[in-house]
């Protein structure tokens, strides 16, 4: 993925915001009508998986796992060296973020490189965003959205 070096540390905190934004809500479950990972296979699906893991992981507050699980080391420095650290940058997006539904609509998998379209239904007009995946030791993360 290429880095963003006209990104500030708001818009980095706004992306992770984002991410929180997309996260906070509803864990996963194993139930399959819940879970919307269910419906892909392959790789489509553990890219899918990583995108419940972070919903999960800001449900619980886990910016641990978050920064050294979930993102790209890449997109967690980029956090880092807009002047802060990404514990501190996930803490504070998960404290403000409101609780949004999602759902993994669509994965297109190329090589090392995915894309997930997520559907988030907030109580009145549903949205969509994109978030962005690469594999980084045999494990699917985010590197942006």
């Amino acid at each position: 993925m290429t880095s963003h070096p006209a990104r500030t540390l708001p818009a980095l905190i706004s992306a992770l915001v984002a991410v929180a934004l997309l996260a906070a809500g509803c864990a996963p479950s194993t139930d399959s009508s819940s879970n919307s990972t269910s419906k892909f296979k392959g790789d489509a699906r553990l890219a899918a998986q990583t995108v419940e893991d972070l919903q999960s992981a800001a449900d619980d507050g886990d910016e641990a796992q978050i920064c050294d699980e979930l993102l790209a080391r890449a997109f967690a420095g980029r956090i880092a060296a807009a002047g802060g650290n990404c514990l501190d940058g996930v803490e504070e997006a998960i404290k403000d973020a409101d609780s949004i539904d999602m759902t993994v609509e669509s994965v297109q998998v190329s090589g090392d490189q995915a894309t997930a379209r997520v559907r988030l239904e907030t109580g009145k007009d549903d949205r969509r965003a994109t978030f962005r995946l690469v594999r980084e030791n045999r494990r699917w993360k985010i590197a942006d959205l």
